[in-house]
């Protein structure tokens, strides 16, 4: 399910929105601070102006079958878990990348 979209911006990064029934935020994606430790994100997730908005989560970059994504962490007090999501090309190389989301499928035994 795409949940929302996103566009290479001016400095390095990539600028666009969340939509859902919850949120419908403005975000910035922007290079973290590089960091020698393992699983360390490449990217911080932002809401709002990337100057001034809160930290909302984390990027790391993958590869996959279809080539590159970035794997997406979001957090927010008002979620009982993290969301997952990627952000990745789906059509023609034209700048717009997608959010996509889907449930996770439920553990066993719960």
């Amino acid at each position: 399910m795409i949940i929302g979209t996103m566009r290479r911006n001016t400095t390095g990064g990539y600028s666009g929105s969340i939509k859902t029934l919850a949120f419908d935020a403005q975000i910035e994606l922007a290079p973290a601070v590089y960091s020698e430790k393992e699983n360390a994100p490449a990217w911080r997730l932002l809401i709002g102006d990337p100057a001034l908005g809160a930290e909302i989560g984390a990027g790391w970059d993958r590869t996959g079958p279809r080539g590159l994504y970035i794997a997406l962490q979001i957090d927010d007090p008002s979620l009982a878990a993290p969301l997952r999501a990627n952000l990745v090309r789906l059509g023609p190389d034209d700048g717009d990348l997608s959010i996509l989301w889907s449930r996770p499928d439920p553990q066993a035994g719960n």
